[in-house]
């Protein structure tokens, strides 16, 4: 909760970025996703068992107890991923456009090859004759 009593929600945040605000990268956002798309706040461990008992006491109070935290989380990890798709969906399609886009430079010299001809036959060729 925040200061004012309203709920921030849950952010899922990474060291790239906030899943919902979809820039964590489409990996993360699937990586989580995979691991959290069977939890069970039921079953979920704290490395203190203390607060494992107050976190389950805090759910158990909430209305839908256990299972409204569950579909919370689920939700909220989904919305991320439509966050990360929609920004990835928005790159690619950028990137499409400018691949497209930018004119092709006729005044630019061909650019090396590594087989090179002499008098219409190609490198190997060329070494059998004079060889």
């Amino acid at each position: 909760l925040s200061r004012n009593g309203r709920s921030q929600g849950l952010l899922l945040c990474t060291s790239t970025g906030v899943l919902q605000e979809g820039n964590a990268g489409t990996d993360v956002a699937v990586a989580v996703a995979r691991k959290i798309a069977h939890l069970d706040t039921r079953v979920a461990e704290a490395t203190n068992e203390a607060d494992r008992m107050m976190i389950h006491a805090l759910i158990e109070q909430m209305p839908g107890g256990f299972d409204a935290m569950n579909s919370f989380v689920r939700e909220t990890i989904s919305d991320a991923l439509k966050s990360s798709h929609l920004q990835y969906e928005k790159a690619f399609a950028d990137l499409v456009h400018d691949l497209n886009d930018r004119p092709v430079s006729t005044s630019a010299p061909p650019l090396p090859t590594l087989l090179t001809t002499h008098a219409g036959m190609a490198g190997p060729e060329r070494q059998k004759d004079n060889g």
